[in-house]
């Protein structure tokens, strides 16, 4: 999943009736893969589910060989070059206010690394009316969407598709992670005059 998502449009993905997502998606959560959060929509409760670390870290396996430091490190470069030509251009919607990486390639004693883990906080441009300038957004690129949500979202999804760039080996995380780990290294923030 892609943020967080309704039982009912999980359900339309997967082709399966609404109460067997509900039903599969509890086992997810009981596992430690998603977790479960109650929204108001238009007055009424509504279920949305996210990946959890681990889920994320399900999604994301690959069966990609191991890289070295020197890949692995030249990665890393690659995504902070991205976010800081990301942030330069002021068409998009949102920011990359911060980049940490966690996991293993801030072990100095590992040499192998099957993945790059890396955590990513978006925010807004806009300051006003962000959902419009959001959709506005997602509606100028020409882009056909399965849901209002896929648009609401799409500023955030596309950042992560840039600074991924194509690679399996770059994992990319938004959901908060205190209560996995507080081992992480910041190892890029928005600089001071893109703030403005």
């Amino acid at each position: 999943m892609v943020d967080w998502t309704r039982t009912e449009y999980i359900a339309h993905v997967v082709k399966v009736d609404v109460t067997e997502a509900d039903r599969l998606l509890h086992q997810l959560e009981s596992d430690g893969y998603v977790m479960q959060q109650t929204r108001e929509y238009d007055g009424e409760p509504e279920v949305w589910w996210n990946t959890t670390l681990l889920g994320s870290g399900l999604a994301g396996a690959s069966f990609l060989k191991p890289i070295n430091r020197a890949k692995a490190e030249a990665l890393l470069a690659g995504v902070l070059e991205r976010a800081a030509s990301y942030n330069a251009d002021p068409d998009k919607p949102v920011w990359i206010e911060r980049i940490s990486l966690f996991g293993s390639l801030l072990d100095q004693t590992a040499t192998d690394f099957g993945d790059i883990d890396l955590h990513v906080v978006l925010e807004d441009r806009a300051e006003h009316d962000v959902a419009e300038a959001a959709l506005a957004y997602a509606r100028a690129s020409g882009k056909s969407f399965p849901s209002w949500i896929d648009k609401l979202f799409w500023g955030q999804i596309e950042a992560k598709q840039i600074l991924r760039n194509r690679s399996g080996y770059l994992s990319i995380h938004t959901e908060d992670l205190s209560d996995v780990t507080d081992q992480l290294t910041v190892v890029y923030e928005r600089e001071r005059a893109d703030r403005g």
